[in-house]
């Protein structure tokens, strides 16, 4: 019946929506991959929700994040993966409206670029001093992180 549900919701949804919310679950899948452990599952990532409702459906506040697919998240943990993914839809949305070259770096670079900006935005109150560096000064590690939120989006392209 649950997923009955999540069939009509999808109907209702425009294309952009639909593709927000697959890239914001490809977003979760690639945390918890780093997570995945030999024998199958993931390291635990308790944590703590306020989604009401998905605490009246569940019993409890807490949530194992890692083993839990993001459609099954509470909304509070989906949030951060669906403005990433808002963010990286509509720059490779635009991009596209524009004739920009899509596979090239400087696409890749500029869209990272601007996915690093709105997560600070979002997030630059509680972020390290190195994820608070601009994006050109960022170590090539986290630089990555921003560039797999664009490659992600441009596989819904393909």
């Amino acid at each position: 019946m649950r997923s009955i549900g999540r069939v009509s919701r999808g109907l209702f949804r425009g294309p952009r929506a639909r593709k927000v919310e697959r890239l914001a679950g490809r977003l979760h899948d690639a945390w918890r991959a780093g997570r995945r452990l030999p024998g199958g599952g993931y390291e635990p990532q308790i944590r703590t929700t306020a989604d009401r409702a998905w605490v009246r459906r569940h019993g409890a506040d807490r949530v194992d994040i890692a083993n839990t697919g993001y459609r099954d998240l509470p909304a509070d943990w989906q949030q951060e993966n669906r403005e990433s993914a808002i963010v990286a839809v509509r720059l490779v949305t635009e991009g596209r409206r524009r004739g920009a070259d899509l596979s090239g770096e400087e696409f890749m670079e500029s869209a990272s670029h601007a996915v690093h900006e709105a997560w600070l935005v979002r997030n630059g109150r509680r972020a390290s001093p190195e994820q608070r560096l601009p994006y050109g000064l960022l170590p090539e590690a986290e630089k990555e992180k921003d560039r797999l939120v664009v490659r992600l989006a441009l596989e819904l392209w393909s």
